[in-house]
């Protein structure tokens, strides 16, 4: 369905045509991680294990033809960024003290229409809720995105209410963004701040607060302060400062709740039969899954993320537009010299 709201003819290829999909970086990257987590919590990897084996495994993704971008110093910026993030989550990651259940199947009724899929995390916290965790190596989700891309989550609730006859309100749904770290820290006030990062550049979101303590605990004046603040955030580790400093500041994973209740299960029912009704209506003849030529701010999506590019000819006539535009180009740079002399 993500498939279908990204491009229509995309979703024919895959699930109609069935032609045969390739990976992306993202999903390569995504199932190396989410298989470390799979055997860290059933206990067939030790937890310093799980940072050695994400360095073995992604170096075979960086030699391979996959790439984050087709710009080679954005490849090359991106895939340095998510390696330090995940790297650092590996290091970090403060293992859930509750019996977890893995790569749960799941199988939800939508008024006749079946879905099933596979929850990456399934615990009961010590209140007694059951805890669904998905985890994603992807940007964190801001208020808007959370609302698109909850339907997921609000599915596999359901689909524990449906199977177990588990109350909605004893269910709770997270995204894990193991990219990013939660950071807390107490006030002179007494109350504690929490505010999020980046894994690979951490240090960088508390640098005010930690330029006042280090003045104050390590007796620095304000140009000493800045560079140390300089230097910790170019190391991104608090490493080697006074412990009253590095003690105050705490990291835990970064989760994003989804609300679970009667009203927002409701609207996920009526959102995803609304899109099965639309599969259907189509059928399955090629022409009701055309669509518009190719525009720029879509060539991400098609470049790097669709599976299914050789097989699209919207695609092919987009680099075909492409390369008549450089030839072109390249023309009339050629006339200019000439007539310039050069």
């Amino acid at each position: 369905m993500n498939t279908l709201n990204n491009c229509v003819h995309s979703y024919y290829l895959e699930r109609i045509e069935k032609v045969r999909q390739e990976d992306n970086i993202y999903s390569l990257c995504g199932t190396v991680v989410h298989d470390i987590l799979e055997d860290f919590y059933n206990n067939r990897i030790d937890f310093k294990d799980m940072l050695p084996k994400f360095e073995s495994d992604f170096l075979n993704i960086e030699i391979s033809d996959f790439k984050f971008s087709s710009d080679q110093k954005k490849h090359d910026s991106m895939s340095d960024k998510y390696k330090k993030c995940i790297s650092h989550f590996l290091r970090t990651h403060k293992k859930m003290a509750e019996k977890v259940a893995t790569e749960k199947e799941l199988w939800i009724d939508l008024n006749g229409h079946v879905f099933m899929g596979y929850v990456d995390a399934i615990h009961k916290d010590d209140e007694g809720n059951i805890i669904i965790t998905d985890y994603k190596t992807s940007t964190k989700y801001s208020t808007k995105k959370v609302e698109e891309n909850q339907n997921q989550l609000l599915l596999y609730a359901y689909g524990l209410h449906q199977a177990a006859g588990i109350p909605l309100h004893k269910i709770k749904c997270r995204w894990g963004f193991l990219k990013y770290v939660d950071i807390s820290y107490k006030l002179k006030n007494g109350k504690t701040k929490t505010t999020t990062g980046e894994r690979h550049k951490w240090v960088e979101k508390i640098k005010t607060p930690l330029k006042k303590d280090l003045i104050q605990f390590e007796c620095l004046e304000d140009w000493q302060a800045q560079l140390r603040v300089e230097d910790l955030i170019e190391q991104n580790s608090l490493e080697g400062i006074h412990s009253e400093i590095a003690d105050k500041y705490t990291l835990s994973d970064s989760y994003v709740e989804v609300d679970v209740n009667e009203q927002t299960i409701s609207n996920m029912i009526s959102d995803l039969t609304d899109l099965v009704k639309q599969i259907l209506d189509k059928g399955k003849e090629r022409e009701n899954w055309s669509r518009g030529e190719i525009e720029k701010s879509e060539e991400y999506y098609c470049n790097v993320l669709c599976g299914v590019k050789k097989h699209c000819n919207y695609y092919k006539d987009y680099l075909n537009k492409n390369k008549e535009e450089e030839e072109v180009a390249e023309i009339d740079l050629n006339d200019l010299n000439e007539l310039l002399g050069l």
